[in-house]
């Protein structure tokens, strides 16, 4: 009975200050994303749609690419978000009079009045993500967490890559 009882208690669960890194970073972006979807829920996009649409309004025009790039998107998954923002009227895609291949994605105007109330969600987040850290504290939260997207972009490098194709082998009753 006694061991029962003590199975059913629940568990305090670990301080955030004597756990792994990784696990506060994770923790930390999970944590963003949830207040970010509760903010954008009424406006009916999501946190990557919302990315999307302040780096351009911040940049202007982007290729898709670049754009990708800055939100941390392989292009295709990049390509997708567009396309969904594209069809919403928010964004336009055109081509790039610089470049005769390349194509620009930009907001329209009702895209510009939606990325002002995303403006105001961002720096609502922002003040609250660094709220009680000093200028220093987040000058070395900034250099630190830099370096850590660079070792870990080292490892990834080091590390196996699969290719993109998984080969099967045929058997002579496949044919």
């Amino acid at each position: 009975m006694g061991r029962t009882l003590l199975l059913m208690q629940e568990q305090t669960p670990t301080p955030l200050t004597q756990v792994g890194l990784g696990f506060l970073v994770a923790a930390t972006r999970r944590r963003v994303k949830q207040v970010v979807w509760a903010r954008l829920t009424p406006l009916g996009l999501t946190p990557q749609q919302f990315w999307i649409m302040l780096v351009i309004n911040r940049k202007g025009p982007q290729s898709l690419h670049l754009l990708a790039r800055e939100v941390w998107m392989d292009d295709p998954t990049a390509s997708r978000v567009v396309k969904v923002l594209c069809d919403r009227g928010l964004l336009r895609s055109e081509p790039d009079p610089a470049h005769g291949r390349r194509i620009l994605i930009r907001l329209t105007s009702e895209g510009s009045s939606t990325a002002r109330e995303l403006e105001a969600i961002s720096e609502e987040i922002r003040g609250r993500l660094a709220g009680g850290l000093s200028d220093e504290e987040l000058a070395i939260m900034r250099r630190g967490l830099a370096q850590m997207i660079t070792n870990m972009d080292n490892l990834a490098e080091e590390l196996p890559r699969p290719s993109r194709v998984p080969q099967r082998r045929l058997k002579v009753g496949n044919l």
